[in-house]
């Protein structure tokens, strides 16, 4: 009986999450597709039983790799144990059902066909792949956007790490499924000649564009101090420790006026800017005005006389220069349908405010110099939604406070999302958080500077502007959108032909 193989499936899953930070045996990732292709290939008869193996795929994934949600739903959302147990489960299922689409989808497309037919070679090397990674693709795109351990971020640094700043994340996604796909065919199939060559090309290939630089280096490296604060955040928005936590941010900051550009953390005040100007930040405002220093502080930023908040970066120099955070998080961020949830806020007496999303076509900042891209903790994700200002942007400079989810797997793979976006864009970021992986990385993907995790200090070091674009860069995900729609099309017209 299939349901007999449920438990290797969610093994596979299980496995999948050791080749991500913070364990990075990379090789893994490779291993668990195989694992599922056969399942998927040889155990499961009907699309249902694919959907199943899928599903419990999915659930040893997300089980493990996102058991991080529970620390910052329980530990500082005031949400009892037993929710905040049920608000976890009832994510990693919804995580769970695109590795399960993705099986029933490919089973449901593969006539009955002899295991060592052609067509069982392109249900393995084809439609596999193309289902997995549309539904990765679609797993990103829904809900505000998913896009946790995808199976291509696994490769950064790796053997296909060179296809990187082609195909971006979704296409080396593909690659390594079609791997995955070519080896259990050597297995399966007869066609074991086409999948030696198949799997040999790729290595080769890989093996070349590693050598290839798509940008090149512009003007002197510029000089940063990226200030990590440590503020637990069960004490981070406490009035009382709101003026204490800013002084020593202004003292670090006081420190470092050779740097030519300093980074706060996001929401490093936990307040008003407008407020905090006025007050604790004066003086500090003086001083980088007077020596024409760039000081990017987070904060909330509001129109006044209205409902309009931002997650803002604003450059103390000049305040004008603000970057408004345009990709926020479901719940955290913002609600669904909140015009409603306010007006029946509103009836009952009880406050409702979340952000606004900043607006897609906000002017660069130009810091230190150069025209910088700026991005806010979760937008590090979408590599599509960052391309659009590397034209303009010769470095990347991104904040994140991760105290939400401090002592979990949660920094490390968001710090991983900005190693993938480097190498992806061709753009070195400097990454400055409140409690830890506070990072430069080089534009192969590489860390060149870091401090340690959970402590206060600053991180100095240079920054490289680069210019010239990557082919990921100019075309983002819609080749691959293209050609796994086309691998389906062809699928289904196979099918339907007989």
């Amino acid at each position: 009986m299939p349901e007999r193989y449920a438990g290797l499936a969610f093994l596979f899953g299980l496995i999948s999450v050791l080749a991500f930070p913070p364990f990075g045996y990379s090789f893994l990732a490779l291993l668990a597709l195989v694992g599922l292709f056969w399942l998927w290939a040889t155990k499961a008869h009907t699309g249902v039983q694919a959907f199943k193996f899928g599903l419990w795929f999915g659930l040893g994934q997300f089980g493990l790799g996102v058991s991080w949600l529970f620390s910052s739903v329980y530990f500082y959302s005031d949400v009892g144990l037993i929710a905040a147990i049920f608000i976890v489960i009832g994510f990693v299922l919804l995580l769970a059902l695109f590795p399960a689409l993705a099986g029933g989808l490919a089973r449901w497309l593969h006539p009955a066909h002899s295991p060592t037919s052609y067509a069982s070679w392109l249900f393995l090397c084809l439609t596999l792949p193309a289902s997995w990674v549309l539904f990765e693709l679609v797993r990103a795109h829904s809900f505000g956007g998913l896009p946790f351990l995808l199976i291509g971020g696994s490769q950064l640094n790796d053997l296909l790490d060179g296809f990187l700043p082609i195909l971006g994340v979704f296409g080396v996604g593909f690659l390594l499924a079609l791997m995955a796909g070519l080896l259990v065919s050597l297995w399966l199939t007869r066609w074991f000649v086409i999948g030696v060559v198949g799997l040999i090309s790729l290595s080769l290939s890989a093996w070349f564009l590693q050598k290839v630089d798509w940008v090149a280096p512009t003007a002197e490296p510029v000089k940063v101090a990226l200030v990590q604060g440590n503020i637990a955040q069960d004490i981070k928005w406490q009035a009382s420790r709101f003026v204490p936590m800013v002084r020593d941010y202004v003292a670090l900051t006081r420190e470092n006026w050779d740097a030519d550009l300093i980074v706060w953390p996001e929401t490093a005040i936990p307040g008003y800017y407008d407020q905090a100007s006025r007050l604790v930040l004066r003086n500090l405002i003086r001083e980088a005005m007077a020596s024409d220093k760039d000081v990017l502080v987070g904060a909330i930023s509001r129109v006044p006389e209205t409902d309009i908040y931002y997650n803002a970066m604003i450059n103390l120099r000049d305040d004008s220069q603000q970057y408004h955070k345009r990709h926020l998080v479901m719940f955290g961020e913002y609600y669904p349908f909140a015009g409603l949830l306010k007006s029946l806020a509103d009836r009952l007496g009880f406050p409702f405010s979340q952000f606004s999303a900043g607006a897609l076509d906000q002017p660069m900042m130009q810091l230190a110099g150069h025209s910088v891209g700026v991005s806010i903790c979760f937008e590090m994700m979408f590599g599509a939604e960052l391309a659009r200002d590397v034209a303009q942007a010769r470095y990347f400079v991104t904040t994140s406070n991760d105290a939400w989810f401090a002592h979990t797997f949660e920094p490390a793979q968001l710090r991983h999302e900005s190693q993938l976006r480097a190498r992806e864009l061709g753009r070195e970021i400097a990454r400055a958080t409140n409690t830890g992986y506070t990072v430069i990385i080089d534009t192969k993907g590489q860390i060149k500077y870091e401090i340690p995790a959970y402590e206060v200090g600053v991180l100095r070091g240079y920054i490289q502007p680069y210019q010239g674009i990557t082919p990921y860069a100019r075309w983002t995900n819609w080749p691959v959108w293209l050609s796994v729609l086309l691998i389906l099309a062809y699928m289904s017209w196979r099918k339907y032909r007989r």
